[in-house]
């Protein structure tokens, strides 16, 4: 099969139709937030207390479907993983962003993303909550000379967990899907024990697990038989990283001056090559967040 995502790095469709297509997807993503209850600052904000793990349980299942979809159709040729943006990892900086940011939801009860959702409804605290984001997100970019080093910090390149574990993709998302299903067990486990539910609520969760159970069965056999493919199968050489963060190489060695055989008037030094040029530095893309 022909490559033919990503559309627009295939020419399939131009930048500017790329663009607008962000619109319906924007309003499609908005929707399923809606109606998976991320809007609701109170929802989210009760899943740090394992009162309603509904939200992670969410989140889990599109981290597995958009990760199986997303290895799959690059197994059998659809997508061009070498023209995909790979967001290059800055460890510490990172972790102690994440950190940061999840104290943020945990107070706020949301994230941008679904702030910026919420406040489609019309709920006053969601708007607060972007205003508050907005002056945080001007005085990190004015203050950056203060922890602009930081921020660029203990930088590790592109590498993705079958590179760190020293396994092959299909592995990894096996492994994963498995962990996503059984921490999803795990944090229902937590809410009823912690949190117990009348009856009315225990026979509504059984008619969901109905629906749910098939779907995971699903999950588990299509992440099984990517299991048996080698990462090769996956993953398609870059002709250029492009969409990398270069590292510093080395600087190239200046080759001695080369000496005449005795006798023989001194040849004249080989000059030395021009300096390698300084690898571009691409700001951070991608979506950070939510």
């Amino acid at each position: 099969m022909d490559m033919i995502a990503p559309l627009a790095k295939t020419g399939l469709i131009s930048e500017a139709m790329n663009l607008w297509l962000a619109v319906p997807i924007g309003f499609v993503f908005g929707l399923g937030l809606y109606y998976a209850g991320f809007t609701d600052s109170r929802r989210i904000a009760r899943a740090f207390y394992l009162k309603d793990v509904g939200v992670p349980v969410v989140m889990f299942s599109a981290i597995v479907t958009g990760m199986l979809g997303l290895w799959a159709l690059s197994l059998i040729g659809f997508i061009d993983t070498s023209k995909m943006f790979y967001l290059p990892t800055f460890l510490v900086p990172m972790a102690v962003g994440g950190f940061l940011f999840g104290i943020g939801m945990a107070v706020g009860g949301f994230c941008p993303g679904t702030a910026a959702a919420s406040v489609a409804t019309g709920r006053i605290d969601a708007m607060i909550f972007v205003v508050g984001f907005l002056i945080g997100s001007i005085l990190f970019g004015d203050l950056f000379p203060i922890w602009g080093d930081f921020y660029n910090s203990d930088y590790r390149g592109v590498f993705r967990l079958d590179e760190l574990l020293g396994l092959d993709i299909g592995v990894v998302v096996l492994i994963l899907t498995v962990a996503a299903i059984g921490g999803s067990l795990l944090m229902r486990a937590g809410q009823h024990y912690f949190w117990p539910q009348p009856d009315a609520d225990v026979d509504a969760l059984r008619a969901r697990l109905k629906v749910q159970i098939p779907l995971v069965a699903v999950a588990l056999v299509v992440a099984a038989v990517m299991a048996l493919f080698p990462t090769e199968s996956f993953i398609k050489p870059a002709p250029a990283g492009w969409f990398v963060i270069q590292k510093h190489a080395a600087a190239p060695e200046t080759p001695e001056a080369v000496t005449a055989p005795s006798g023989d008037a001194p040849a004249e030094a080989a000059p030395a090559p021009a300096p390698a040029p300084a690898p571009a530095r691409h700001p951070r893309g991608g979506s950070e967040g939510c």
